[in-house]
């Protein structure tokens, strides 16, 4: 994982917080920033006591990482917020785990709107919550075929090769993948390579699919 630096940190927050658009931000270069923190947080803990002046200087650079990061993710979560009560989905690119919280509060403001129109329209009111997707964990009454149903995918490119074929949360052999391949594979198995720098993902044009 190539390095960051503690300017590219403050850049990236400068931009988010100057800027009313959500700003691009992959899985690889939030764990980079994260390594870095956890680098420093490092390099302060193994100062030596007698070395005030560096105890110092690290102390207070990873106090100004933390908030960075901090007030980042809160910006972003923020635009993500209003962009969702906007009904529009935001322009810049997301982490995993944000367009994940996108569509869990897109889904929460879909589901308010039937409540509105069904009090409105005199309907009994449903106090049973409707199905979430991306969760593969079992109920009583489902069949595998409505549990694989309900896992979110992803396009991801192969930066370096999968040699091994590996069992998806779809329950579904996928792999093995060569360096450049394109493939479309449950969310939950390509984080860590999304982090790591094995994968980067794809987000494709309107209209655009890929076959799993």
């Amino acid at each position: 994982m190539s390095e960051i630096s503690y300017n590219d940190i403050k850049n990236a927050w400068e931009d988010e917080i100057s800027n009313n658009a959500l700003q691009n931000l992959a899985d690889l270069r939030l764990s980079k920033m994260v390594s870095y923190l956890s680098k420093v947080r490092l390099e302060l803990a193994s100062t030596d006591a007698d070395d005030v002046l560096q105890a110092d200087l690290l102390s207070q650079q990873a106090l100004n990482i933390e908030f960075m990061l901090k007030d980042l993710l809160e910006y972003r979560r923020n635009k993500i917020l209003r962009a969702a009560f906007s009904n529009r989905k935001p322009t810049g690119d997301m982490t995993l785990a944000e367009e994940g919280f996108y569509k869990e509060t897109q889904r929460a403001l879909d589901s308010h709107i039937d409540f509105v129109k069904e009090a409105l329209s005199g309907a009994t009111l449903q106090s049973k919550p409707k199905g979430k997707k991306g969760k593969a964990t079992k109920k009583s009454g489902e069949t595998p075929d409505e549990i694989i149903e309900d896992v979110d995918y992803i396009i991801v490119r192969f930066l370096r090769p999968i040699k091994e074929p590996f069992m998806g949360l779809d329950e579904k052999t996928h792999g093995p993948f060569e360096k450049e391949a394109v493939a479309k594979i449950p969310v939950a198995n390509a984080r860590t390579w999304l982090r790591d720098g094995t994968a980067s993902r794809i987000i494709p044009e309107d209209g655009v699919t890929i076959d799993e």
